[in-house]
């Protein structure tokens, strides 16, 4: 969504942020474990609602293949958004 507003009002917007973790695991509720960088863990975030890119996501986890998950953090809120397949010797 797009909007425009004249150069001499403000205009409150979202900061985002994005974030890659490795996809550790995937229990049986559908929560993600994820590892940063750093090597800490985030355990608190579901499988996307979108249930195309879910299903994406656990069939190549189920696959055994290593995985790379994005996920944008905006108003205190986070959700993972994208996965693709970890590159080699990561």
């Amino acid at each position: 969504m797009e909007e425009l507003v004249p150069s001499t009002h403000n205009c409150e917007v979202p900061n985002v942020t994005r974030q890659e973790y490795s996809l550790l695991d995937i229990d049986e509720d559908g929560f993600c474990s994820l590892m940063d960088d750093q090597g800490n863990t985030k355990d608190d975030l579901r499988l996307p609602s979108d249930e195309t890119l879910a299903k994406q996501i656990q069939d190549m986890f189920d696959e055994g293949k290593e995985l790379v998950v994005t996920v944008l953090k905006a108003m205190d809120e986070e959700a993972i958004n994208m996965a693709k397949e970890a590159a080699a010797g990561k």
